[in-house]
C-alpha cells in the first residue's frame, strides 16, 4: 500500500473527520503570524490580504509555548496554537467548550469553520476555543511527501519501495519530536492551555481520534470536566490499521443490506457486496487501463484501475453518507463491464485539491506507539482482497515510536456527563467501540443513528442533540428519539429505459 493509498485510506483516517471536512480551506487566522510567547489573553486573528471572509468575525488566535517533553525541566519548547470565538453573549458562561480534532494529524484550526453551524446556538452562551494538537497544523507540526508520489496511470504497489524510502526520509527528519507527538502529551498540552486561559472547567467535544484524546483528558482531570460529548469513538484499544478492514466489511455489508431489502434497488443492481467481490476478483487477476476525460478538468487522463484503488475507492466511498449512496449502481455498473464511472470517481478522489491536509509524521507517531500495541496478536482482515494493514506495519518497523504511561491501554473510567454519537455504517469507528467506551462511564449515553456513516455531529438533528446536551448535560428520552430520524439514504436509481409502443391508430 503506498502513501498517497495510505493518505487517501486514512482521510478521516484512518481515523480522521475529513470525509465530512474534505477539501476545505483553512480560511480563518493565520496562526503563524502570532507570538511565539505564552499569553493569557488571546488576540484578534490576522488575516493575509486577499485571504477569503472568515466563517465567524471576532475570532481570537494565539500561541502558547510547551515543553516538548513536559517530563523535563530542561526540555526545548514547541507553541500550541490555538484559535477561540468568543461567545457572543454579554454574559456568557464560564465554561467553554474546547474542539479536539481526529485523524491522527489533523488541524482543529483548520476545519473550524466547518462546524460554525453545529455550534451556532452554543456560540450564544460559551466560547468555542480549537486547539491544534502538538504535531499537528500550526503547533509543531510534522509533514512528509508534499507532493503526490503515485501516477494513476501505474500500479498504486509499483512505486511501494519508493514511498517506503521516502517514509524512511521523514521518520530520519522527525526523529527528535516524533516519540513526544502521542496522545498523552497532548492530554498535557490540553490542560497547559486550558489554566493558561483561565477556564475553570470546560466541556469537550471530540471527532474521530480525537475522542482518544478526550477520554485521556477526562481520566486525567476529571475535575474540570463538566461535559463531554464524543462523535464517533477511537479508545486505546481500537488498534488501527488492523481493525479497518472488518470495519470496512461490515459497513459495506450494511449498504448491500438495505439494497437487497428494497425491490426496485435489488431489481437494478443485485446485491452490492457480491458485486464488488466479484469486480475485486477480475481487477486483481486484470486491471483495467483507460482513458477517460478528467471530471474536474476535462483534459484526457489515462487511469489503471486495479484491485487496489478499487478497494481504496469502495472505502473511502462508506465515509460519507451521500456518496454512498451511489454504491449499488456504480458497483453493478462495474461488473457489468462498464469502469467509466468508477476511473472518474479514482480520478477526482484522487485530485490534489481533495487530499486531505494531514501531518503524516504526527498520525505515524500516534499509529505506531499507540495503536499497533493495543492488539499484538490481532490479524487484520481484508477488504476486497486487499490488506489494508500492510504498509502501516511495515512503516511502524522504521517509525520512531514513543514511551507510554503504564496502564496506558486500561479504559477509562470517568462520572462526567457524556454523550457518545456513533454511526451504523461506520467504515472506522462503528457502534460497538462507543458501547465498549460507555461500559466504563457512569454518567454515559449512546446514541447510534442508523443511516449515519464516520461523524453524526453535522447530521439531521445531531446538532440540536448536541447543544441541549452540552446546556443541561442531560437528554430527556424524547429529545434524544430524534437520532432515529437520521436514517439510510434511498440508494440512487438509475432510470429505466423507456419501453417502446406502437401507436394506436
Amino acid at each position: 500500500m503506498t502513501l498517497a493509498r495510505t493518505q487517501w485510506l486514512y482521510r478521516a483516517g484512518a481515523l480522521v473527520w475529513v470525509s465530512v471536512f474534505s477539501g476545505l480551506l483553512f480560511t480563518g487566522c493565520d496562526t503563524a503570524n502570532q507570538s511565539s510567547t505564552t499569553e493569557t489573553r488571546l488576540q484578534a486573528c490576522e488575516r493575509e490580504p486577499g485571504d477569503s471572509p472568515p466563517a465567524v468575525s471576532g475570532a481570537e488566535c494565539g500561541r502558547f509555548s510547551v515543553p516538548l517533553d513536559h517530563a523535563r525541566a530542561d526540555s526545548e519548547h514547541i507553541d500550541i496554537a490555538v484559535k477561540r470565538w468568543p461567545s457572543i453573549s454579554a454574559v456568557p458562561e464560564p465554561d467553554p467548550i474546547f474542539i479536539i480534532a481526529g485523524g491522527p494529524g489533523q488541524s482543529a484550526i483548520e476545519v473550524s469553520d466547518t462546524l460554525v453551524q453545529a455550534f451556532f446556538n452554543l456560540r450564544k452562551e460559551r466560547d468555542i476555543v480549537f486547539v491544534d494538537q502538538r504535531g499537528t497544523g500550526q503547533s509543531a507540526p510534522l509533514y512528509c511527501l508534499e507532493e503526490q508520489p503515485v501516477s494513476l496511470a501505474e500500479p498504486m504497489l509499483a512505486s511501494h519501495a519508493k514511498v517506503l524510502e521516502s517514509l524512511r526520509q521523514c521518520a530520519s527528519e522527525h526523529a527528535s519530536k516524533a516519540p513526544f507527538m502521542t496522545t498523552p502529551y497532548a492530554v498535557a498540552d490540553l490542560e497547559f492551555v486550558r489554566e493558561a486561559l483561565g477556564y475553570s472547567r470546560i466541556n469537550l467535544w471530540a471527532g474521530s481520534y480525537g475522542t482518544r484524546v478526550a477520554l485521556a483528558y477526562m481520566g486525567a482531570h476529571p475535575s474540570v470536566i463538566r461535559s463531554a460529548v464524543l462523535d464517533g469513538l477511537a479508545p486505546v484499544s481500537l488498534a488501527l490499521p488492523k481493525t479497518m478492514g472488518a470495519s470496512a466489511n461490515r459497513a459495506l455489508a450494511e449498504v448491500a443490506q438495505q439494497c437487497t431489502s428494497e425491490p426496485a434497488c435489488a431489481s437494478r443492481y443485485g446485491d452490492p457486496a457480491d458485486n464488488a467481490r466479484r469486480v475485486a476478483e477480475r481487477l486483481a487477476q486484470a486491471p483495467v487501463r483507460m482513458t477517460i476525460d478528467d471530471p474536474l478538468t476535462s483534459e484526457p487522463r489515462e487511469i489503471l484501475l486495479d484491485a487496489e484503488k478499487f478497494a481504496s475507492l469502495v472505502r473511502l466511498t462508506l465515509y460519507d453518507r451521500i456518496l454512498s449512496r451511489l454504491l449499488p449502481h456504480l458497483l453493478a455498473r462495474a461488473e457489468a463491464g462498464d469502469f467509466s464511472l468508477l476511473a472518474s470517481a479514482v480520478s477526482q478522489f484522487m485530485a490534489a485539491d481533495n487530499q486531505p491536509r494531514i501531518a503524516m509524521g504526527m498520525h505515524f507517531s500516534v499509529i505506531c506507539s499507540e495503536d499497533m500495541r493495543a492488539a499484538p496478536a490481532l490479524e487484520p482482515a481484508s477488504f476486497l482482497g486487499v490488506d489494508l494493514a500492510d504498509t502501516m506495519i511495515q512503516v511502524c518497523e522504521f517509525w520512531p515510536s514513543g514511551e507510554l504511561p503504564d496502564h496506558y491501554f486500561t479504559p477509562v473510567a470517568a462520572d462526567a456527563p457524556t454523550l457518545l454519537l456513533s454511526g451504523e455504517r461506520d467504515p472506522v469507528t462503528p457502534p460497538e467501540w462507543g458501547e465498549r467506551v460507555a461500559e466504563h462511564l457512569s454518567q454515559a449515553t449512546h446514541l447510534v443513528a442508523s443511516g449515519a456513516h464516520h461523524g453524526v455531529t453535522v447530521q439531521g438533528c445531531a446538532s440540536k442533540l448536541l447543544t441541549e446536551f452540552v446546556r443541561h448535560t442531560t437528554l430527556e428520552a424524547s429529545q434524544a428519539e430524534c437520532i432515529d430520524t437520521i436514517i439510510p439514504m434511498q440508494p440512487y436509481l438509475q432510470a429505466q429505459p423507456a419501453q417502446s409502443t406502437e401507436a394506436s391508430e
